[in-house]
């Protein structure tokens, strides 16, 4: 019974389990987001050893022991070594001024806000002033209005009766 439940585990351990598929997909993405913040992969070459086994004597313990010698070693292109753009230094500087900026432009809208805000009082009060004007302009002719009408009417009157 219990050889089935260790079974039945092993089993699904090996079902559920990542795949390598999976993991290559992931390191894809992680790449391509490192790319698009401004990382650089790049060529970069290293020295490949190849190491043999020897059994040497050696006069001093007066026995044989056995070395990794270097048989051969020669140049090889590595193509995904990644680096930053730039450095953790450098992205604080820029991120502080950034901060900086936006601050900036925020007072800048700020108190361009504030600006606007006092010219459409003054275009209001300039607005109301000119209102009172009017009506006062419009006060004064109301007396030469009754006058006209009343010569319009004095005209009517002497066609029709004279």
């Amino acid at each position: 019974m219990i050889c089935r439940i260790i079974i039945i585990c092993c089993c699904a351990i090996t079902i559920f389990s990542c795949s390598v598929e999976k993991h290559l997909a992931k390191a894809k993405k992680h790449i391509e987001i490192a790319k698009s913040k401004g990382a650089i992969i790049k060529p970069d070459t290293v020295w490949q050893y190849v190491y043999g086994v020897d059994t040497v004597y050696n006069n001093t313990t007066n026995s044989f022991e056995t070395r990794h010698i270097i048989r051969d070693s020669f140049p090889y292109t590595v193509t995904n070594t990644i680096t930053s753009g730039i450095t953790r230094q450098e992205r604080k500087a820029m991120q502080d001024m950034f901060d900086h900026l936006e601050k900036m432009m925020k007072l800048q809208n700020d108190s361009l806000k504030m600006q606007l805000k006092s010219d459409d009082r003054q275009h209001k009060q300039e607005k109301k002033a000119e209102i009172v004007q009017t009506r006062q302009e419009n006060k004064k002719s109301p007396w030469i209005w009754v006058i006209v009408a009343g010569l319009l009417l004095a005209s009517i009157l002497l066609f029709k009766f004279g």
